[in-house]
């Protein structure tokens, strides 16, 4: 039987011909190369329209190019030239971490990180991306299924009347993540799920993805703006910031669905740019009217710049009494509501996970992969397979490897330990 062309075609992978073989670009921001050596062996090859075609016999190059696939996507690098490491189930827990997966507060309110990594280098970041040496992203259906589990959970808890709000954050840019409109469809389509919430720079928004994400069932819009100012919000962005394109992008949202401008004060850095946003929120407040949008939380929440350990801190932490003091000079000028609380934005207490272990514990772990930090690495338990466990500095470096450690956190579901 003569040899055809076999065609190796992935949704989330494009193939790109290379001068040293060919590149798989994985949900548009994560690549792995494959050495023209090791797709000789198969067979003549080609790259066409983002396939990758081999000639053989169909199921023997299938099986030997998925074994190479798998491996590959072990040494999965993102755009930004960091180590990345893709979460499918199987492989761990999506509760556990606050690096990706869901986290849950204790309210009606879900967070869904599905990605790690930014296209701004903020010199207020809490997180200092800088210093973290892999990104992460997660199985959008995977990300689904937990997420739904978790609210069918919170749901039988909640009072008659109360829904749950699904609020995709991340450490980083959640409009990174390619499966963002599958993301928030399927939010959408969970039961009991009454607002999703979006926290994002705006950069990467166009016209045309506000309107995508809206459609796909996205309520708000929560958008990071630090000045209205190019010079000042690029110094605070660490990237040249475009704010004619984020202004009218705002506008543009304005007109479609809810919209909360969500600034960092930094005292000495953005004290009149505070009031210059708060100015933009009431223009935006606006337009809305014009357009039949009905807002059902605050248009702005402006948020108290916190120093963390593992984080940039350009200016030093103010008080919140210094803080609230800010904001009633910005209340009384312009006769609006600043301090904000949970009930403003429907936010209700209410527990429904579990804790399979507490703080102080000691359990053995089975390390599974390396975390965000050097020496980091994060582990299941071997007695609750449930739980991501985040072992911030771990002398054992081999995955499998099984070790005891005693748990040194354990608030809402977000595990840290040390090794016993």
């Amino acid at each position: 039987m003569a040899e055809r062309d076999i065609e190796l075609k992935f949704e989330d992978i494009k193939f790109h011909e290379t001068d040293v073989g060919v590149r798989g670009v994985f949900l548009k921001n994560f690549y792995f190369d494959i050495e023209s050596r090791e797709l000789d062996k198969m067979g003549k090859w080609h790259v066409k329209d983002g396939s990758l075609l081999i000639k053989g016999n169909e199921d023997l190059i299938r099986k030997r190019f998925n074994f190479l696939l798998n491996g590959k996507l072990a040494q999965l690098q993102s755009l930004n030239g960091k180590r990345a490491t893709y979460i499918y189930e199987g492989l761990c827990p999506l509760i556990g971490s606050l690096y990706f997966g869901i986290i849950d507060r204790d309210t009606n309110v879900i967070e869904v990180r599905p990605i790690t990594g930014c296209n701004q280098n903020c010199i207020f970041c809490s997180v200092d991306l800088d210093c973290r040496k892999r990104d992460f992203v997660v199985s959008v259906d995977y990300l689904l299924k937990e997420f739904e589990r978790v609210a069918a959970i919170k749901l039988e808890k909640l009072k008659s009347g109360e829904q749950i709000e699904a609020h995709i954050n991340a450490q980083g840019e959640p409009l990174l993540y390619s499966k963002l409109p599958e993301l928030i469809k399927g939010l959408h389509d969970t039961e009991g799920v009454g607002t999703i919430s979006i926290d994002t720079n705006a950069i990467l928004l166009t016209e045309k993805k506000v309107d995508e994400l809206v459609a796909a069932g996205l309520t708000r819009f929560n958008i990071s703006i630090e000045s209205l100012s190019a010079e000042t919000a690029s110094k605070i962005a660490g990237v040249a910031y475009p704010l004619s394109h984020i202004k009218k992008i705002c506008e543009y949202i304005a007109t479609k669905s809810q919209i909360l401008l969500a600034p960092v004060w930094l005292h000495g850095i953005n004290d009149d740019d505070i009031e210059e946003i708060v100015k933009f929120g009431l223009e935006l407040e606006k337009i809305q009217s014009k357009n039949g949008i009905v807002q059902k939380a605050p248009h702005l929440g402006i948020q108290n710049f916190l120093s963390y350990d593992s984080g940039k801190n350009p200016v030093k932490e103010q008080s919140w009494y210094k803080f609230y003091q800010f904001l009633e000079k910005l209340e009384k000028k312009y006769d609006i509501r600043l301090k904000l609380k949970r009930e403003d934005f429907g936010i209700v207490k209410c527990k429904s996970l579990e804790k399979p272990f507490r703080k102080d514990d000691v359990v053995e772990a089975r390390l599974l992969c390396p975390g965000m930090m050097p020496d980091e690495f994060l582990a299941v338990s071997e007695e609750d397979k449930s739980r991501i466990i985040v072992i911030p500095d771990s002398r054992e470096k081999r995955i499998e490897k099984k070790i005891k450690v005693k748990l040194t956190r354990d608030k809402y579901n977000v595990f840290y330990a040390k090794v016993a």
